[in-house]
Order: C-alpha cells, then sequence, then structure tokens
C-alpha cells in the first residue's frame, strides 16, 4: 500500500459508522444495567462484597443483564456467577441466603495468605506461580467447576490481557475470545484457571497458560492471528493491564453501567527516585493511570451527553462528595486509608475487610441513590463479619 491509499485508509476510519450517533459506536446496546467490577487484589474483592451486600439490599441484584470483571473484582465475580442459581430472591429481589453462600466464603478466603506461596512454588523447576494461583481458587472456592457451571443470566463475563496479542481475552458461559484470534462456543475452561488469568498481576504472578488444544477456536471477521500458536495456547495476565475498569464489555452493551472501582489515584512523590528501577514502576503505574483516567473521562462523558446512564462509586471518596444530603459516613481520612491498603492475596486482618465492606458498602448505597437508580431506603448495619 503506498503512502497515499494508507492515508485515505486512516481518513475513512474518523467517518466508520458515524451515522449510528453513539460515542462508541456500539452496536448492540440495550436498554439493560451492567455492573462492573474493577481490579485491585483483595483489596478489590473485598470493596465489591460491600457494595454487592447493599445492592442485594436494594433489590438490584436480579435486574443486572451484565456484570464483567477484571483482576480481584473476577474473585468476587467467579463466585457470585458460580453461587447464583443457589440464590433464593424474595419478592424484593432480595437474596436472603447472599451471606452463606457468598460473602462468607469470600471473607473467609481473605483470611488465607496465597501469594508468597505462589512465588516460591514458581521458583521450582518446571513450576509457575500462576498454577499455585489456580490451585488455590479452585480449592477455596471454587471446587472443580468449569466456565459451563455458572449462570446464564446476568452474563458473566471475565477479562484477562492477551500478552500474544495485545488485547484482551473474554471469557464466558456462552463464548470466549480475542478478537483477532477467534471464538470459542461455550468454553470448558476450569473457573479457577479463567479467574487466575484475570487476576495474574505481571511480572510475578503470571502469565497463565490455557490450553485450548482442546476446544474449537473459529475464525471472526478482523482475526488476522487465527492460526498457531495463538489458536493452541491463550498467554494471560491481568485483565486490569487492558482495562482496569473491565468497561470494554458493559459500555457498549447496556444503557446504565454501574462501576464499583477499588483502584486508587497513584499517590504523589515529592522526590522520585533516581534509579531505573524505580522509575520504570513509576512509569508504568502512570500509564496505567492515564489509560483508566481516559475510560473514565469517556465514561462520564457519555453520562453528560445523556448516551448512558451511570453510577460510579470509588474507594478514594469520601461519602460527602456523592452530594446525598443522607448518605452513609465514609470520612475522607476512612477513605484513604481503605484506598490505600495493599493489592495483594495475603491475609487481611478483619478490622483491614470491616473498612473495606464498609467503604464498598457506601459508596454503592450513595452512588446508586444519587443517580435515582435505587430507592432512598434507610441502610442496615456496617457490621457484615460473621
Amino acid at each position: 500500500m503506498n503512502d497515499h491509499a494508507a492515508a485515505q485508509d486512516i481518513q475513512s476510519l474518523f467517518a466508520a459508522n458515524a451515522a449510528e450517533g453513539d460515542f462508541l459506536q456500539a452496536r448492540k446496546l440495550d436498554d439493560t444495567i451492567g455492573l462492573c467490577l474493577s481490579g485491585g487484589g483483595y483489596r478489590a474483592m473485598i470493596y465489591h462484597v460491600g457494595a454487592i451486600i447493599r445492592m442485594n439490599e436494594l433489590g438490584f441484584l436480579p435486574r443486572l443483564a451484565e456484570v464483567a470483571s477484571v483482576s480481584g473484582g473476577s474473585i468476587t465475580a467467579g463466585l457470585l456467577a458460580l453461587r447464583w442459581s443457589q440464590l433464593r430472591f424474595d419478592t424484593n429481589g432480595r437474596a436472603v441466603n447472599l451471606d452463606e453462600l457468598f460473602v462468607s466464603p469470600l471473607l473467609r478466603f481473605a483470611r488465607a495468605g496465597i501469594d508468597i506461596k505462589a512465588v516460591l512454588y514458581g521458583l521450582l523447576p518446571g513450576c509457575s506461580a500462576a498454577d499455585s494461583l489456580v490451585r488455590a481458587y479452585d480449592r477455596h472456592l471454587f471446587h472443580g467447576a468449569c466456565l459451563q457451571d455458572i449462570t446464564d443470566t446476568p452474563r458473566f463475563t471475565f477479562m484477562a490481557t492477551n500478552l500474544q496479542t495485545g488485547s484482551g481475552w473474554r471469557f464466558a458461559k456462552s463464548y470466549a475470545a480475542d478478537y483477532r484470534v477467534g471464538l470459542i462456543d461455550r468454553p470448558a475452561i476450569p473457573l479457577a484457571r479463567v479467574v487466575a488469568a484475570s487476576s495474574a498481576f505481571p511480572p510475578i504472578l503470571s502469565p497463565v497458560r490455557i490450553d485450548l488444544s482442546g476446544e474449537t477456536v473459529k475464525s471472526t471477521a478482523g482475526a488476522d492471528l487465527h492460526r498457531e500458536p495463538f489458536i493452541t495456547t491463550a498467554v494471560l495476565a491481568d485483565g486490569g493491564v487492558y482495562d482496569n475498569l473491565g468497561l470494554e464489555r458493559v459500555w457498549k452493551r447496556c444503557r446504565t453501567i454501574l462501576v464499583s472501582n477499588a483502584g486508587r489515584t497513584i499517590p504523589e512523590v515529592g522526590r522520585p527516585t533516581g534509579r531505573w528501577i524505580g522509575q520504570l514502576f513509576r512509569t508504568l503505574a502512570l500509564i496505567q493511570q492515564q489509560a483508566e483516567n481516559s475510560r473514565r473521562r469517556i465514561l462520564f462523558g457519555m453520562a453528560n451527553r445523556g448516551d448512558r446512564q451511570v453510577a460510579y462509586w470509588s474507594i478514594d471518596t469520601a461519602s460527602t462528595m456523592y452530594a446525598l444530603p443522607d448518605a452513609l459516613l465514609i470520612s475522607a481520612e476512612e477513605a484513604a486509608e481503605a484506598a490505600s491498603m495493599r493489592t495483594r492475596l495475603n491475609p487481611f486482618s478483619e478490622d483491614e475487610q470491616r473498612l473495606l465492606l464498609k467503604a464498598g458498602y457506601a459508596g454503592a448505597d450513595a452512588s446508586l441513590r444519587a443517580r435515582c437508580l435505587a430507592q432512598n431506603d434507610p441502610p442496615a448495619s456496617f457490621d457484615f463479619l460473621p
């Protein structure tokens, strides 16, 4: 292709699908509700549990059509997807056994440290830290379940980052796909391995390798890498590398978007280190932060234009910032403490769990009610620990 033809081709991208009138050119947008659970290790896992407790009290769970997750959010979403069919909803849409089937198992899991063991296991010849993660998730939470064992509705999508192609791998019950590789119908991939792929933060806990040789990977439009080795093995890392808010699936499908964000803004540093390794990690963190900020600006821009209805709550936000007169009290100091907690997969104390649950619960409550998506019900007690 000569330079003139290439320039014409690039210019054509600006006009592509312009008549659709949707900023994201979403072709399958429905008047449905989607929930996005961000990354952030155990911190995110516990924070999202608090948010889901409040959503359940508000009778919101049966209204969800989509749940998309990355990293620590995928641990939460994985157990919710697996246990969904066992939840008993009352006439108000509240699951009366949510604590037994979902909350208590995840909080018990938060008291188990798995990252150091995974790292040490990965030092052994022929072993990987990722495989240790898979076994831990399966032993504590999923007990041999695969993607075909999760619920059909709502649709749960677990996001990972494909280190081979630089794009996202999406895993759901109905399909798994990377748009550059192809699509697998109804994949029988272990749920523990999918969640491990979504939460394997590089470079220590990744990559997770998924053997696709037993699956049929179909070519799809735009699948320019539909060939070996891409169709036989997926080499994956944390979904937060690609999209730490988990927006990619939901904002192209759902008119109403709920975002539970357990990430935090990169803190300022008065005297950055001059050592190359410190600069490297700082720079990578800033790049990821700017990518997340860009997605957030797009999200809020769509809300301001009226293209989407958005409820967004964040771990580093005090309850007074939601402009709700009767918001549950989370002080700026408590929000900062919750946001500064580690993202490691190591034990969290009861006090740490209690604060994260409170932050997630209060954030979901304030955002949903401030956006007029939930009734102004009086909140329940903050103490959710069994």
